[in-house]
């Protein structure tokens, strides 16, 4: 769900690859890529005494080949990718670093609902091109991991001063932003509970649609809700536009005061905000909240790079 509590500070890494071009990838290679499942898994790798089997490669090209990374040599990106993999998870188990399944599925169905598809269906198209659907779930299992890791270190090792603000917003000049919003929002929830059908969530999508067809603005909210089950409607809460998620801000930007805002649909519930009233305001902190985040995402993928530079200098690898 959306968190609209407390103070928004990202941590940008490195985001999870491939997803932006997924979808295009999927539609490209589901009428040409139909191969049999490897049945071989010889060790090809050793990393610290972890092996990388010539079906994780396989699997793992194929991964990168619908993802749009097609062009080059697609196994040594995959060589390349699996080994960075292993060092990561490797360093994060040496520190307790995990994350949960829950964890991994959730940003599992993230990816399947940016392609318009559910987690099921996706899983479906996956297998119909040849690649395992574990196979994405282990990147992603790597890359959450490692971000944990990076923000762990990050946050004892990395500072990003007043000064250092000033100075980037300095040299930006008149590009930043001197204005911005705050804004009252209230969060409705459809909830769906784990499990449910596709034609369970239809229906609540349905609800939705039929919600905000009789919503009226934040004072006819919860009354409405009445008319339909399972839905909270949270109190209102007024926040900075600066301080959001991107993509609540931008989805609520152009949304008149009474107005809702589009579906969000995660895993556990379809999403609206209800816009209840906007101020604008003078001030200077929406440019320096974009500074600060684009000097943190500088400062987490030069630190990212540092930590895996050193992973592979000190690590075993024997190729076979």
């Amino acid at each position: 769900m959306i968190t609209l509590s407390g103070r928004f500070r990202p941590l940008h890494v490195r985001p999870v690859r491939g997803l932006t071009s997924l979808a295009a990838g999927l539609l490209l290679l589901a009428g040409s890529l139909l191969p049999a499942p490897l049945s071989a898994s010889s060790i090809k790798i050793l990393v610290n005494d972890t092996p990388i089997t010539e079906y994780d490669i396989s699997q793992r090209s194929k991964l990168i080949t619908a993802t749009g990374g097609g062009g080059g040599n697609a196994r040594q990106r995959a060589i390349d990718e699996l080994i960075d993999e292993q060092l990561k998870l490797q360093a994060a188990r040496r520190l307790g670093v995990a994350v949960s399944a829950e964890q991994v599925d959730q940003a599992f169905g993230t990816i399947a609902t940016r392609v318009k598809m559910s987690p099921a269906q996706f899983s479906q198209a996956l297998s119909q091109i040849g690649v395992n659907p574990a196979t994405l779930k282990k990147r992603l299992e790597s890359d959450l991991t490692w971000r944990d890791v990076v923000r762990a270190r990050f946050n004892s090792s990395v500072r990003i001063r007043d000064r250092d603000i000033e100075t980037a917003l300095a040299r930006k000049g008149e590009e930043v932003p001197t204005t911005s919003f705050e804004v009252a929002i209230q969060q409705v929830i459809f909830i769906i509970p784990k499990g449910s059908s596709q034609d369970y969530i239809r229906q609540r999508k349905r609800d939705v649609d039929a919600y905000k067809a009789k919503y009226q603005g934040c004072d006819s909210a919860r009354e409405v809700a009445k008319g339909f089950r399972d839905v909270v409607v949270k109190d209102i809460v007024r926040r900075n536009t600066a301080e959001l998620p991107p993509a609540i801000a931008n989805d609520i930007r152009d949304i008149p005061v009474d107005g809702i805002g589009s579906l969000n649909e995660t895993p556990i519930a379809l999403e609206v905000l209800g816009v209840c009233d906007r101020v604008e305001i003078q001030d200077d902190s929406a440019a320096r909240n974009q500074v600060r985040n684009e000097l943190m995402n500088e400062q987490g993928e030069r630190l990212s790079r540092r930590l895996l530079i050193d992973l592979k200098q000190s690590a075993v690898i024997e190729y076979r």
